[in-house]
């Protein structure tokens, strides 16, 4: 594809590296910004999301630094150069929805047809009904003013508190059901029914700002000035050595426990695993989980059950944590801990480990201990305003694809790189805060397109605030597609792999970075669905 802009993707996300190799807050080592001398952009000059925020630069940017990381630590730890590595923008833009690109047996892992191959771990009910799905959506209040209600992974809740009945599950047609949610959050003042969802009722959900009124919010002046990810030395110690590789990638060896759900801390474990981490998540068939996410979020780990309010439970994790590296917690704040695994219960158990937290709102502030989405980060923060004036409406509109989560995940992974390299350079033991909302303040930041340039690729469906993401996603995706077929058809960036647990075979993103010389970026082991594997370390 062709452009007749002065405007390029590659050149914006080469700049936007750069700021974030010398961003001091992030204090990137030496030998990293050495490393990254051989990292760098391609791709097609005009963007192929459909957004006017700069998804693909800002994503390919983080990309690059997870290449330096990568590359330094195969210099410093096998004393081999890793070689060049090429970031493709149009190829690091596929990553911000991959599972929802992601195929299985040809078709949408996300439909029904392909899930039928998955597990039911929607134990509650609430994404089989698109009547408790669509809880989870924007919707006027009584003052004019938009609120994000959402359903998590229990929908009834949220429904019962706007006074909507959980069970009316026979209704199935999409504007009967947002009338009706509609009809119930317009009673409802926007700080009333935020303070009901988040403080009475402890659901998800937000009052949709501006990005001026955001940056004004108490919790907005508490994250506006945090870096993508923070890396937090809590006490010194000799350096540790690395564990014993098996193969010709950057984190051989290294044991990875990931206790997340949904998509951001998933993603990092996922990219972990791509530089050969052995990534034990655990799961528990007595919790509620997006399933219907593993056939691309699980690809290269082990996925064990446990019952973490059981003895037993416990005491299987706590033999885990002993010989892990990372610890991953991507729950609500506080529900981890309060099981008997927070930091300072970790780290009775294992003094080196890396520990890594992940939430929606930023870990300082009035509200860094609310639960939260994707979709409610980009209301508080005014993207999804950004996305819906775009689109010549006076209106938040969730921009479509889950980019805060898979960019949390991306700053998460680079987030403990770096805590590895250092652990095994220099020494110490080290915390990582990772957020939804860190990763879109640091979107926020780079502005958004040129009119001449987003009038390139916005989208022509008629999108508005109460279309949630299973509505608009289904028809975007095929425009995009159409759009650009030498994106979404180019074997350089997806692969195929045998998913012998999903009874077939998974067509999805491949890993954005490839190095010219021995070190490895792949996907060892293809996806499984939760409990398929033992609650134990596998064997080398």
């Amino acid at each position: 594809m062709t452009a007749d802009t002065d405007y390029s993707v590659p050149g914006v996300a080469t700049e936007t590296f750069v700021e974030l190799l010398n961003d001091p807050r992030l204090a990137i080592p030496d030998a990293v910004k050495e490393a990254a001398k051989k990292v760098s952009f391609d791709g097609t000059a005009v963007p192929f999301l459909c957004v006017p925020s700069k998804f693909a630069e800002a994503i390919a940017a983080v990309k690059g630094l997870e290449a330096a990381f990568a590359g330094a630590i195969a210099q410093q730890r096998f004393n081999v150069d890793a070689g060049q590595v090429v970031i493709d923008t149009d190829h690091a833009a596929l990553f911000v929805f991959s599972a929802f690109s992601t195929t299985l047996n040809g078709k949408p892992s996300l439909d029904r047809a392909a899930s039928a191959h998955l597990r039911d771990t929607d134990i509650h009910d609430s994404g089989k009904h698109r009547y408790r799905q669509m809880a989870t959506n924007i919707y006027k209040t009584k003052d004019g003013r938009y609120f994000h209600l959402h359903g998590s992974m229990n929908a009834r809740p949220s429904m019962t508190m706007v006074g909507v009945d959980p069970e009316r599950t026979e209704i199935t047609d999409a504007e009967e059901i947002r009338k009706i949610y509609g009809d119930a959050v317009a009673k409802w003042n926007a700080e009333d029914i935020d303070k009901a969802a988040n403080e009475e009722y402890r659901q998800a959900g937000t009052i949709c700002y501006t990005w001026d009124e955001f940056k004004q919010l108490e919790q907005g002046k508490a994250i506006i000035n945090c870096p993508i990810y923070e890396l937090s030395e809590v006490a010194p110690t000799p350096p540790v050595a690395w564990p014993p590789a098996t193969k010709q990638m950057a984190l051989s060896g290294i044991k990875v426990l990931e206790l997340t759900r949904v998509i951001a801390g998933p993603a990092v474990g996922k990219g972990l695993a791509e530089h050969g981490a052995t990534v034990l998540r655990i799961t528990s068939s007595t919790l509620p989980d997006l399933g219907i996410l593993n056939p691309d979020l699980s690809q290269g780990k082990y996925n064990a059950d446990l019952n973490l309010k059981t003895p037993e439970g416990k005491r299987i994790l706590a033999e885990l944590i002993k010989d892990a590296d990372v610890f991953i917690d991507g729950y609500r704040p506080g529900c981890v801990a309060g099981l008997g695994f927070g930091r300072e219960q970790v780290r009775k158990l294992n003094p080196n480990i890396i520990h890594v937290r992940e939430n929606c709102y930023g870990w300082h502030g009035p509200w860094q201990g609310r639960s939260g989405w994707q979709q409610v980060s980009d209301c508080l923060t005014g993207l999804s305003r950004v996305f819906g004036e775009s689109l010549g409406l006076d209106e938040p509109v969730v921009p479509i694809f889950p980019n805060s989560d898979f960019g949390a995940g991306a700053s998460g992974l680079v987030g403990a790189m770096h805590a590895l390299y250092l652990r095994a350079t220099k020494g110490g033991v080290f915390d990582l805060d990772l957020s939804l909302s860190y990763y879109n303040v640091f979107l926020m930041g780079l502005g958004t397109y040129p009119d001449e340039v987003y009038a390139k690729v916005k989208t022509k469906v008629p999108l508005r605030h109460d279309w949630d993401m299973t509505t608009s996603l289904p028809i975007v995706i095929p425009e995009l597609v159409v759009a650009r077929p030498d994106v979404f058809m180019s074997p350089k960036f997806w692969h195929t792999l045998d998913a012998p647990a999903l009874s077939g075979k998974i067509r999805t993103v491949a890993p954005v970075i490839k190095f010219s010389g021995p070190i490895e970026v792949i996907v060892q082991r293809g996806p499984v669905q939760n409990g398929d594997d033992p609650a134990e370390w596998p064997k080398a």
